[in-house]
């Protein structure tokens, strides 16, 4: 996923360590974490999809193919 996110512009990855729950509990909480791993996608702040399938398809699309 790294090296998919270093070729688009403008993408950043953000990854957080649910194991330590004092520094995860709250974004665990407001993201609504349910399992590991996780991946959302946002637009700005917007929320646009929680679903992997979708998710890679958009990555895919962005980088041309």
């Amino acid at each position: 996923m790294e090296g998919l996110v270093q070729k688009i512009d403008g993408l950043r990855l953000r990854k957080i360590d649910v194991s330590d729950r004092s520094a995860a509990g709250p974004v665990v909480q407001q993201h609504g974490v349910r399992a590991v791993p996780m991946l959302v996608l946002y637009e700005g702040t917007r929320e646009l999809s929680r679903d992997t399938r979708t998710i890679m398809m958009k990555l895919a699309e962005s980088m041309g193919r």
